[in-house]
């Protein structure tokens, strides 16, 4: 048998780096220096700034529209609270004078967001406070101010809502609904919510004949300790992060829980549950409540 070979792996060396030769070693390049902003970057801040106030003014005028609380009504406890999901809000609410022992009750919101639907809804409260029958039921007043918007309002846009008269001697609310979500009333005896919802097409889009048609009228007694509640579709619409929306339910368990305490309790649990059920997250429309308990 041959002898075996004897086999030895070295490492290669590598040769170093080359140095460079002195003075040809680049020097670490510094960060560019900040520019100065140019004038249109000046101009553009500028702008914002011009429009930030407008709305901050817009906003302002907008609240001294709004009645300033809650109306001290004999035989009621009322509530109202009110957010917009932006500086400025499609919604609106009045409460128009009383017309002997009847009060005129109106909710209503705008289509669309930002700032055209702030414009219509400053226009829809003025219709209905310069409407010339004040004393008139719910459903002519909804014929007037439709009458009044049509022709007036940009074409696709409108007005939905809610016009009622609560008659504080006969304890009867009145109401006509305008294309809107349903008034909801809390029966404390029977501890059931039931909605009303009459027939109506929101304002603006209709003729006069054909909307004169169409709108209808419902009254509804209170006995005491009865509620109800006008609202605009930011409160059931609300979106939980799973988008999943606050519904009628929540409504009707905070009504079944929290309905025989003072207004103010009653619209605070409500907007505190509205906001646990969004998670943090951001509100996506205006939010108005209306609500009022014949004091037992």
């Amino acid at each position: 048998m041959g002898g075996m070979g004897l086999f030895t792996f070295r490492r290669q060396q590598q040769d170093p780096p080359a140095t460079p030769p002195p003075g040809s070693q680049k020097a670490p390049e510094s960060p560019a220096p900040a520019q100065p902003p140019t004038s249109r970057t000046v101009l553009r801040q500028a702008e914002l700034d011009i429009i930030l106030e407008d709305l901050q003014a817009g906003a302002a005028c907008q609240r001294a529209l709004l009645p300033p609380g809650p109306p001290a009504v004999p035989g009621y406890d009322f509530g109202v609270w009110c957010r917009p999901a932006r500086a400025l809000s499609g919604d609106f609410h009045d409460f128009l004078p009383f017309q002997g022992s009847r009060l005129p009750i109106v909710v209503a919101d705008a289509s669309g967001k930002g700032v055209p639907a702030a414009l219509m809804a400053a226009i829809g409260q003025v219709l209905f406070r310069v409407q010339p029958e004040p004393s008139a039921s719910p459903a002519r007043v909804l014929s007037i101010v439709n009458q009044m918007i049509s022709g007036n309002i940009k074409r696709g846009t409108f007005i939905s809502g809610i016009y009622a008269v609560l008659d504080t001697a006969q304890h009867v609310l009145h109401l006509a609904n305008a294309g809107h979500l349903p008034a909801v009333i809390w029966h404390s005896r029977e501890k059931v919510a039931t909605t009303h919802r009459t027939s109506g097409a929101v304002l603006g889009v209709l003729p006069s004949e054909a909307y004169d048609a169409e709108i209808k009228e419902e009254s509804l007694a209170l006995k005491p300790g009865d509620r109800f509640l006008l609202f605009t579709d930011g409160m059931n619409e609300a979106m939980a992060p799973g988008q999943k929306e606050f519904g009628m339910e929540h409504l009707r368990l905070r009504l079944k829980n929290e309905s025989d305490g003072p207004s103010a309790d009653f619209l605070r649990s409500l907007t505190e549950q509205i906001e646990m059920h969004r998670g943090g997250g951001e509100q996506s429309d205006d939010i108005t409540l209306i609500t009022a308990r014949r004091i037992p």
